[in-house]
């Protein structure tokens, strides 16, 4: 993972993407190849009763996070603070709008952070990371700094086991994004590596902080921690919808050696359209199965409900997923 050209290309499972497609970036897919992704994407959300719950931009959080940002002095592009502030607050806004405005915030800021830490592209200072939480080794980058401070800022906000888990898989995330910078053009997945692209997924996707992000301190007893038994089957789907409504955008910008679906695709040799319905197969038992465990319990569904279809939503209006030339509604 060499320094980008640009803070989109992520593996952040919800923002795992580029900036919007340009006709000069595009290449030429084929007619046949088109139609099949189309149809897959369109069955894909029918599956998943996907309904758009419409959530009107709110430019509150964008003003607050953009003044954070800035304050922190992690970065004197511009740019990088506008794209990065707006793509934040959408996923944050949709995915998350049930939650306290504080815990928004927190997330926002959380996500800001980890398009830094991804848009770095340097694994000699992702590295410190491990060597921070080995030995309490300095932080030399401000933007490291903030996000590991922001560890200490979790447990205000969620229960020991919550923030305790959270904070894990943000360490377990950057140093994913470690093995990705050293492995970056040294070597093709083999074949029969399938477990290897699931395993830097996993890493990669910060899907268990953002499952966990949805059960804020004090939406029950600390005693009653049934929200945890969710948590395996969210963080496949937070990646699994990712890696699917990705596909197009990705194909399109010949994104092959850092796609999910491409490396699953290159390890199983298989084509990647069928492991595209292989993947939406897998994504759609994963919510199915969250569904079926919550059934019992009306206020664990609708939070789950809620933040299932804002991250839809999320996907299908953002323009770097370009899934609005589909017409896929």
């Amino acid at each position: 993972m060499a320094r980008k050209d640009s803070v989109d290309e992520l593996s952040v499972a919800v923002l795992s993407d580029h900036p919007t497609t340009t006709a000069d970036d595009r290449a030429p897919l084929d007619a046949g190849f088109l139609a099949q992704t189309k149809h897959i994407f369109s069955v894909f959300l029918a599956r998943l009763d996907y309904h758009a719950p419409r959530i009107p931009i709110n430019t509150t959080p964008r003003a607050d996070i953009s003044a954070m940002v800035v304050s922190w002095n992690i970065s004197e592009n511009s740019a990088f603070i506008v794209t990065a502030v707006e793509t934040a607050c959408c996923v944050t806004e949709r995915a998350y709008g049930h939650l306290p405005y504080k815990h928004q915030l927190l997330i926002a800021a959380y996500t800001v952070l980890l398009v830094y830490a991804d848009d770095l592209g340097r694994g000699d200072t992702l590295g410190q990371v491990g060597r921070w939480v080995a030995t309490r080794e300095r932080i030399t980058d401000p933007g490291l700094e903030r996000l590991l401070l922001q560890t200490e800022e979790m447990y205000d906000y969620y229960t020991y086991i919550s923030a305790d888990n959270i904070n894990a898989a943000t360490v377990n995330g950057l140093l994913g994004m470690v093995i990705e910078c050293a492995t970056e053009g040294a070597q093709r997945i083999g074949p029969r590596s399938m477990l290897y692209a699931d395993f830097l997924r996993r890493k990669t996707g910060f899907g268990t902080s953002y499952a966990l992000f949805n059960f804020v301190k004090g939406w029950r007893d600390p005693s009653d921690l049934c929200y945890l038994q969710l948590i395996p089957a969210m963080d496949r789907y937070i990646c699994g919808i990712n890696d699917v409504l990705s596909f197009y955008k990705e194909t399109l910008r010949g994104d092959t050696d850092s796609s999910y679906v491409y490396l699953r695709a290159a390890a199983e040799a298989k084509e990647p359209l069928a492991v595209l319905q292989q993947l939406v197969e897998e994504t759609v038992a994963d919510v199915f199965h969250m569904r079926a465990m919550t059934s019992a319990d009306s206020q664990v569904a609708e939070i789950c409900d809620k933040h299932l279809m804002g991250y839809l939503e999320f996907h299908m209006i953002a323009e770097r997923y370009g899934l609005g030339e589909l017409q896929l509604q």
